[in-house]
């Protein structure tokens, strides 16, 4: 058994520590450290041996070792060989692109933008140097301290963090690799930040291109180029790594294909070279359940890992630690994924750590422990597939936001709320398709040609497909005939039901549109396929018009015959499209209307169904006996919300037992209409139970 294969409580203490200060790193006990480990129940550590400062906790020749871990035998080193004694497992920690000292010693190592300048040069006080991944010198720099680490360290794995792209860099190997890959010069781009809010649950910065820069086609290649030459990398430093240090794991920090807008380009390229994938996300729980349906099914190996901080909403928050119940709800909510939870601390500059830190992930810890033996056994239960693209965080009209990774969060949540078995699903089509009652693919763009076949191949054979937005026209030509003409000038547009679909659009109506705050491709006239679902409506006048209807807002005032939505047959499937990605909208009509529409694609019939209420996340994995079935209270971070029995009915092919565990208690059940009906008792955050 590989280590990673039984360790479901993890743990990382930050250690991005300057030296210029006697004190940084002065009180800093080893025996300490691990005493705190023991005290949370870790079962394995990941510690630094390195930082996005830069400095090694080792002696280098190829870089600069912090001050205090310039000895032989230093801190570091003893912390390994303790933590191996108490039977901890160890992972090491390096930042790869993040390295502030190789940033400022060597010039031509930077990630400069098209005049030259690194972020560091021109963003006053910046702390953070990124080295380009391009650069030779560079990457032979990472393979001696690779090599330099497999000489002072027993390992288990290996975590490198920082596996993106932080800047649009136009570094002098940049440009000559893109010109001798493509034959093009660097596309140079004008970027304006901008805050996205599409889902109303919170706002992140993204990147637009004022200039419409998605329907460049030397954009699009410089943009995959990317994604290849992260993927690359990230393939680069896993064989130094399996070189220096056979039989120890990879993996890299896989945050940044979830988090964050198109800029960072870190996709199923550098999950494939990872023996597991993880990362560090800080969304809100909702988030959480997205990125570990993703992860569950993106990783090579199982489980994948989590990581969260303990602080409140990040790191930066050095002294606010979340509350007990908060880590339990998060750790909860992963243990329900049969994932490897992973609590990130920081280390005081002088060294030490709280212990009251320690007492609560203990708590938490020795409850989740309770539940481990479950987590190898089953498979997922996903009766909904959402199709998420790393590589589409982009959206080809230009609408800020509004793309494949934010829609495809939305409508995992209301799935959710829904109580939809929902999984998601990525480019690497490593699922079987058929078992998916529907598959909804939200504003998608950045499609690998292997995920479109298998998109085809899955409707062809009887499966329904909802997808929306124009980023892969390839899709409407195929199962509509359709072609995009062009995109409305206008950036607030409706949709209207076309005759005989009113029910379908929840109180939407002719009169009363549906409302979007984006732009629509206009298909082109003649040779659809299908039927019109609805139609689109405009407003009076663009906002790029000095004149208007109402001062206030853009009212809808043009009705067209433009296609909308369309549905089809396809083969023994069925297609419907919509322009536009309602499903990333905040508000209960545009998700009556995801399910509507999922419910004329002729999905239904769900293996479990439950009255809880819309806060409670089921997560349910199906073993050989039956199913493990995890009730988690998302809305359960301050007070229990929802603490009332939940009536749970689950298809079965006979009468079961049903047990609550751990204590595996009986609870009272039925055997009816071909499932197995039981009322789970009221919730305080979790509970999981067998059916068996």
């Amino acid at each position: 058994m590989k280590w990673y294969e039984n360790s479901f409580r993890r743990h990382l203490a930050d250690m991005h520590l300057e030296d210029w200060n006697d004190e940084f790193f002065r009180d800093f006990e080893p025996q300490d450290y691990v005493d705190n480990l023991k005290k949370a129940h870790i079962q394995t550590a990941m510690i630094y041996l390195q930082s996005h400062v830069g400095y090694c906790n080792f002696i280098t020749a190829s870089g600069k070792a912090h001050r205090a871990m310039n000895v032989p035998h230093n801190k570091i080193q003893q912390l390994v060989e303790l933590c191996h004694e108490a039977g901890i497992s160890v992972v090491g920690y390096y930042s790869c692109i993040y390295n502030t000292w190789a940033h400022d010693t060597y010039k031509d190592w930077r990630m400069v933008n098209k005049d030259g300048l690194s972020m560091r040069q021109r963003i006053p006080h910046y702390r953070y140097g990124f080295c380009c991944p391009n650069n030779e010198d560079y990457r032979e720099f990472v393979r001696k301290q690779i090599f330099e680490i497999a000489d002072s360290f027993k390992l288990e794995g290996m975590f490198y963090d920082m596996l993106f792209w932080e800047d649009i860099c136009y570094c002098p190997e940049c440009r000559k690799r893109f010109r001798r890959e493509t034959g093009l010069e660097l596309p140079e781009k004008t970027l304006t930040p901008f805050t996205a809010l599409i889902t109303g649950q919170r706002g992140e910065q993204c990147f637009a291109l004022p200039d419409k820069g998605w329907s460049d086609p030397v954009w699009i290649k410089f943009i995959e180029a990317r994604a290849r030459w992260m993927g690359d990398f990230a393939g680069f430093v896993a064989d130094c790594t399996r070189e220096a240090m056979p039989g120890v794991t990879v993996e890299h920090n896989y945050a940044s294909a979830v988090a964050g807008d198109w800029r960072y380009d870190s996709g199923e390229l550098v999950s494939n070279v990872c023996d597991y994938v993880g990362g560090d996300l800080y969304g809100d729980d909702y988030s959480h359940s997205f990125t570990a349906k993703y992860y569950l099914n993106v990783t090579k190996n199982q489980p994948f890992e989590y990581m969260t901080a303990r602080c409140q909403v990040g790191l930066n928050r050095h002294t606010l630690t979340k509350s007990e119940r908060q880590l339990r709800l998060e750790t909860m909510l992963i243990a329900a994924h049969h994932g490897a939870s992973f609590f990130i601390d920081a280390i005081d500059p002088k060294g030490t750590m709280d212990t009251r830190v320690y007492d609560r992930m203990g708590n938490v810890y020795a409850e989740q422990a309770k539940y481990e033996d479950t987590f190898r056994r089953g498979e997922h239960l996903e009766d909904a597939a959402v199709f998420y693209s790393a590589a589409g965080r982009y959206n080809p009209n230009g609408d800020d936001g509004l793309n494949s990774r934010t829609a495809s969060d939305a409508a995992v949540r209301r799935l959710i709320r829904q109580h939809i078995p929902v999984g998601v699903i990525n480019n690497t089509m490593n699922k079987d398709l058929s078992g998916y009652k529907v598959i909804i693919a939200p504003a998608v763009a950045g499609i690998w040609p292997e995920a479109k076949q298998g998109l085809i191949d899955y409707v062809n054979n009887g499966g329904s497909l909802y997808f929306s937005g124009n980023g892969a026209p390839e899709l409407l030509e195929e199962f509509f005939n359709a072609r995009i003409d062009h995109i409305t000038e206008e950036n607030c547009t409706y949709i209207a039901p076309a005759a005989g679909h009113e029910d379908l659009f929840s109180e939407f109506t002719g009169d009363y549109p549906l409302n979007a705050f984006c732009h629509q491709a206009v298909l082109a006239n003649g040779g659809l396929k299908g039927e019109v679902i609805g139609r689109m409506v405009l407003p009076y006048t663009a906002r790029t018009e000095d004149r208007y209807a109402s001062i206030h807002s853009d009212p809808p005032g043009v009705w067209t015959e433009n296609p909308s939505v369309l549905y089809t047959e396809y083969g023994k499937g069925r297609v419907m499209w919509s322009a536009v990605s309602f499903e990333a909208f905040e508000g209960w009509q545009y998700e009556e209307m995801l399910m509507s529409f999922i419910g004329y694609l002729g999905a239904k019939d769900w293996t479990l169904t439950t009255d809880a209420a819309e806060g409670v996340e089921l997560v349910t994995f199906k073993t050989e006996e039956g199913y493990l079935i995890s009730a988690v209270d998302m809305q359960s971070q301050i007070r229990d919300i929802n603490d009332k029995p939940i009536r749970i009915e689950v298809k079965a092919d006979g009468p079961k037992t049903v047990e609550l565990l751990p204590e595996r208690n009986r609870i009272p059940s039925e055997y009816k209409d071909g499932k197995v009906c039981f009322t789970l008792p009221a919730l305080s955050q979790f509970a999981m139970c067998e059916v068996k």
